[in-house]
């Protein structure tokens, strides 16, 4: 009996015993079901996490200054990032493209007339902001160096802000007010919702009006910046490096990141999350491939007078051998295939799911089908079939033809 005899006997003894087999091949499902739904929600999470980072600009450089970095070490006379230190990047780092220096105030009560907007996230930057961050404008227009050279009282703001403050009417040159400094609304971001936050509630103003008219002092939350066309993150982050502990005489003040490394250690968290789960689930297909190697060493005890009688009329050890362990690659196999069966409709249910929620975003979690993953489960429970079923192959091929024939 070649392979593909087996193979259709092996299918016809499936058929014969359905319930049996279902039995059988039940931890099988189990685990490959699992490790690939969890292989599609991880890659899901992954595509999601590399998307939300595009909106913002994966390539911008995030310059923090790290008060914990330095301890221990005399930091003379610097305590924080100013406006100063952007322009020294302009000058000392030629890798770098635009600059923008952003302070974040604390969260005010906005209002106009008799209507406000409460816990308003108020930024302050220069015209590089925008283009930085990838938020175009849906009216009007951004900040530019001339608002930042002459203090302008002026702002950009998210949608929310315009529909809370200015139900049916232009907002453009609109007086809105808090903490004692009115500002004109020059123009109105393009709504950008990211990990659960968004920037409809934003006000934008010029960096040199809210340190000159509202906050004070020069100090600066981070500066941000990017590479120039043709350089690499990395190699521009380690020039910014470079330029600041020079700065600094060698003292690790200074914290300096991109967001495509920061999305990188999400995705290396994911990924080894993933891993992780994955190898706790597949501890199923052990406990499948135990069932599988129990079922056969059945079937070879129910079939011994069909291996005798094979055998008495010239069948070979090696055939009786290949015949169980097709059989029992077999069981496994359409194990592995159910569980795949299984797993592409709960990832399909699972972006419908979460579609119907808007979570973690519009669209839901995406859960691609992972092709090369699904293949890989197949093979592998192919492989745990012919691994748990190789003593029962072996058991069936020495059996003795005679023995086996007067056996009740």
């Amino acid at each position: 009996m070649g392979v593909f005899q087996s193979f259709v006997t092996a299918l016809e003894m499936l058929r014969m015993h359905k319930l049996r087999a279902f039995l059988t091949m039940l931890g099988v499902i189990i685990g490959v079901m699992a490790v690939t739904i969890i292989v599609m929600v991880s890659s899901g999470f992954q595509f999601y996490m590399t998307n939300e980072f595009k909106k913002l600009g994966s390539d911008t450089i995030l310059i923090t200054y790290d008060s914990w970095g330095g301890r221990g070490q005399r930091q003379a006379s610097i305590d924080g990032l100013t406006v100063d230190d952007a322009a020294y990047l302009a000058n000392q780092v030629s890798s770098i493209d635009i600059i923008a220096p952003l302070v974040q105030g604390p969260a005010e009560k906005v209002v106009r007339n008799d209507k406000e907007v409460k816990k308003t996230r108020i930024f302050a930057s220069n015209g590089n902001f925008a283009e930085l961050n990838r938020v175009k404008m849906t009216a009007g227009r951004g900040l530019t160096e001339e608002d930042i050279r002459n203090r302008a009282n002026v702002c950009v703001v998210g949608d929310e802000v315009v529909k809370v403050l200015f139900p049916n009417e232009d907002p453009l040159g609109k007086l809105i007010s808090f903490k004692g400094i009115s500002l004109e609304v020059i123009g109105v971001f393009e709504r950008v919702d990211m990990m659960g936050e968004t920037n409809a509630r934003d006000i934008l103003l010029p960096i040199t009006t809210a340190q000159d008219k509202w906050l004070g002092g020069d100090k600066l939350m981070m500066i941000t910046t990017r590479p120039k066309a043709g350089v690499k993150v990395d190699q521009a982050l380690d020039d910014v490096w470079r330029a600041l502990m020079l700065k600094s005489g060698n003292k690790r003040i200074y914290r300096v990141d991109s967001r495509e490394s920061i999305m990188n250690v999400f995705g290396n968290i994911f990924n080894v999350a993933g891993i992780v789960l994955s190898a706790i689930a597949a501890l199923s297909l052990l406990v499948g491939g135990i069932g599988i190697m129990n079922i056969m060493l059945v079937s070879v005890t129910e079939r011994t007078k069909e291996i005798g009688l094979r055998k008495a009329v010239g069948a070979r050890r090696q055939s009786i051998l290949i015949q169980f362990m097709v059989e029992s690659a077999t069981l496994s196999l359409v194990g592995g295939l159910i569980g795949m069966a299984i797993a592409f409709g709960l990832g399909k249910l699972v972006t419908l799911g979460t579609a119907a929620i808007n979570w973690p975003s519009k669209g839901g979690l995406p859960t691609t089908f992972p092709v090369v993953a699904a293949i890989g489960a197949a093979v592998f429970s192919a492989l745990i079939g012919i691994v748990f079923g190789l003593y029962p192959a072996i058991s069936a091929s020495r059996l003795d033809p005679i023995v086996a024939l007067r056996r009740e």
